[in-house]
């Protein structure tokens, strides 16, 4: 064999061997992520339709006047925009009308921001422990699920709709009533999470794409009251939003609330007719849908 064959050998003895160890490492890291990702799901999946203990519903409710102030209204964080329409209602209080999904990723994120923000107004009972989907982007998010929860307050009234389950994309698990689904459609975007506050204003899809995954309930809970954490920023800034939204439907009470700065943030304004074409889509953020087979967008 000729030196310059010698030397092509070598070369591509080389090649083959640099491939190799890149496909090792690139298999390695799919397995290390998948059982890392195994592991949180057994570890916390024991949690999932079970009570939420006083003390976490204490850090989702309890957090100060001077933490949300403090954040107000963070960059980043998106918002309802207004919507015309006649008040949405039920039981004489203006209604707060929520369509998700368990599964949602970005449901997950919206559910804290939800809680605290009607917190302000009234008080849940029977919420429950609820992990995102473990096939779907940021998987496995802690959250909680409204299917089993109500809601007392004597300003508005709170009507949960969690469409899909955690595992089933596909069938609707709680279908929404003739009513509901006019609502959706004439307000709606098509995707989850979506919020009617009233029909005065209106969040389709998310107001914050922060990552919630690879963390539990306390990790997050624990930093809600903290304003220069990015969780807290991210959560509570959303919050401050619908907290503002819901003074202004329901005349401004209770006052001990809705005169603090963090209940006067700005809100998106789009002018003129309902339905969806009037909505900005500036309001709230815009994330690819990664191929989600239902419904969840942006």
């Amino acid at each position: 064999m000729g030196r310059r064959a010698k030397i092509n050998t070598k070369k591509r003895n080389r090649r083959i061997i640099l491939i190799s160890v890149g496909v090792v490492v690139v298999v390695a890291a799919v397995a290390f992520a998948l059982l890392i990702g195994s592991t949180f799901q057994s570890q916390y999946s024991s949690y999932i339709y079970k009570p939420v203990p006083s003390t976490m519903y204490q850090q989702l409710s309890g957090i100060s006047d001077s933490t949300l102030s403090t954040i107000g209204s963070p960059s980043g964080v998106g918002g309802p925009t207004t919507a015309s329409g006649t008040l949405l209602t039920s039981d004489g209080k203006p209604e707060v009308l929520y369509i998700g999904g368990e599964y949602c990723p970005y449901c997950a994120v919206e559910r804290w921001a939800l809680i605290v923000a009607l917190s302000h107004f009234g008080t849940f009972t029977g919420l429950e422990y609820m992990l995102s989907s473990s096939t779907d982007i940021n998987s496995n998010s802690p959250t909680f699920t409204f299917s089993n929860a109500t809601y007392t307050s004597d300003y508005v009234a709170f009507v949960p709709v969690e469409e899909f389950n955690r595992t089933n994309e596909d069938t609707p698990w709680h279908p929404l009533t003739s009513a509901e689904q006019s609502v959706f459609t004439q307000y709606g975007s098509g995707g989850f999470p979506f919020l009617d506050l009233g029909n005065q204003y209106i969040v389709n899809g998310v107001q914050t794409t922060i990552d919630l995954s690879g963390q539990n309930w306390t990790q997050v809970a624990s930093q809600l009251n903290n304003p220069n954490s990015s969780i807290a920023q991210a959560i509570d800034g959303a919050a401050n939003k619908l907290i503002s939204a819901i003074c202004k439907i329901d005349g401004g009470e209770p006052a001990s609330v809705c005169t603090q700065s963090y209940a006067m943030v700005t809100l998106a304004y789009t002018a003129g007719s309902s339905g969806p074409s009037a909505l900005a889509v500036s309001s709230v953020l815009s994330v690819n849908p990664m191929g989600e087979k239902t419904r969840w967008t942006t």
